[in-house]
């Protein structure tokens, strides 16, 4: 009964607001199916996956005033609904502001990469910002954001977030360039914490980017090329196939050792037409302590996106994800992401 009362409060609360608002709702329906091989110390293990896309989804765009906007969606991560976007919009005339979820500055999207749910090269070579709470202020095409920030380092064995204290977001900004047929973006992010008890160091975190695409009749090319220390706590870093590092300083109680990185992509597509076109892409990301251990990571693609009907696409894609050092995996894979937009 308890349940029935809530549900029916709920359709209540949004029938009310409709008299307001604006609500135009959506949903992504995407399952992958892919053949995979991955080799680890020379031994191959190959299997089929299939499954619904975390990425899947179900939200809406609201409209409430030439002023005030906002916008919800929920995903199926692991099976469960989770919030992908929670946010509202105030433009002020002279620009906007955003308060909730969603991305950061810190992203050069581009690439279409479908394996991995949708993975676009991210933590492989793309600068891509995970979406996380924050308030940004929009611009143009500045955007400046003080986002939720992350305090997790490696205590030289896991990824912890034990003793430290933190007491600024870390603060992310870009500018995007925009032509007829191309656009530039320069990024910017940083971020701090302190970590111990009876004696305290400072860990920081920098990262610079540049990216932008560029058209060329039917040809679209896109690139980007970053770095910086400690990226592991402002941009996604996927640089071996465990929970070491990733991109993160290291304490082991006495001392921090930073973590240098370098990661760029590139990628192209050529559109046949409407319904068909062939794109394909390359990352590379390195990682190092300070004098110690190195970690790198490759990935590439080509795929041929088939557009079906409007809203109904098919995207076969066959390509690499190398983790590189000899001790880790190389994953080879084949297969496709079936999608329908409602």
């Amino acid at each position: 009964m308890k349940r029935v009362v809530i549900i029916v409060a709920t359709i209540g609360v949004l029938l009310s607001s409709a008299h307001a608002a604006d609500w135009n709702f959506y949903g992504s329906a995407r399952v992958s199916t892919f053949y995979e091989n991955v080799d680890v110390l020379g031994t191959d293990t190959s299997r089929f996956a299939m499954g619904l896309q975390d990425n899947s989804r179900i939200g809406a765009a609201v409209m409430v005033s030439d002023e005030l906007s906002g916008r919800f969606e929920y995903g199926a991560e692991d099976g469960n609904a989770d919030i992908r976007y929670l946010y509202g919009v105030w433009n002020f005339g002279a620009g906007s502001l955003l308060v909730g979820k969603h991305e950061g500055p810190l992203r050069h999207p581009g690439s279409d990469q479908v394996y991995a749910v949708d993975a676009g090269l991210g933590g492989w070579g793309e600068m891509s910002s995970p979406r996380k709470a924050q308030i940004k202020l929009m611009i143009g095409t500045f955007r400046l954001a003080l986002r939720e920030p992350s305090a997790d380092y490696n205590d030289g064995t896991n990824n912890v977030t034990t003793d430290t204290e933190v007491k600024i977001p870390s603060i992310e900004a870009k500018y995007r360039f925009e032509g007829n047929n191309y656009n530039l973006g320069l990024s910017a992010g940083y971020g701090h914490f302190k970590v111990g008890t009876a004696t305290q160091e400072t860990i920081s975190s920098y990262v610079l980017g540049i990216g932008g695409d560029m058209t060329l009749g039917k040809i679209i090319l896109g690139a980007n090329l970053f770095g910086g220390e400690n990226v592991g706590n402002l941009v996604d870093t996927d640089v071996n196939d465990t929970d070491t590092g990733k991109g993160l300083a290291q304490y082991d109680g006495t001392r921090v050792i930073d973590n240098k990185a370098l990661a760029w992509k590139i990628h192209a597509t050529y559109m046949f037409n409407d319904m068909v076109g062939i794109h394909g892409g390359y990352g590379y990301m390195r990682t190092e302590l300070t004098n110690q251990t190195k970690d790198e990571v490759q990935s590439y693609y080509v795929q041929v996106p088939i557009t079906l009907a409007s809203g109904v696409s098919i995207v076969p894609e066959i390509g690499t994800l190398d983790y590189m050092e000899s001790d880790q995996s190389q994953t080879n894979y084949i297969g496709a992401k079936w999608e329908i937009n409602f």
